[in-house]
């Protein structure tokens, strides 16, 4: 068993009880298709969002990321990727002040 994989299940598991750490990871994960999963920026941004939504700064930057590609279902729209970037960047996210400031 690959150390992805089990990484991925608990993962799962931590999501499943609402963890946003865990729901941050698994978006990664879906959005490399890593663990076995397939690339899906949908399922993605489904995860980065339910992280957002408790205030997690690496989320924030990642759910960033897809609105300025227009990827995951979203829109390309750099007025939301903006706005979540700066939140992260509030947070002392380094990668959202670098694409706060390119954007």
């Amino acid at each position: 068993m690959s150390d992805d994989y089990e990484e991925l299940c608990r993962y799962k598991l931590a999501a499943d009880s609402g963890d946003a750490v865990a729901h941050c990871h698994l978006g990664f994960f879906y959005a490399k298709g890593r663990g076995g999963l397939p690339q899906d920026d949908r399922k993605a941004a489904r995860h980065f969002k339910l992280a957002v939504d408790k205030g997690l700064p690496a989320a924030q930057y990642n759910l960033g990321v897809l609105y300025e590609q227009g990827r995951g279902g979203l829109p390309q729209d750099d007025r939301a990727a903006a706005r979540l970037y700066e939140l992260a960047a509030e947070q002392g996210c380094a990668s959202a002040q670098c694409n706060l400031a390119l954007l």
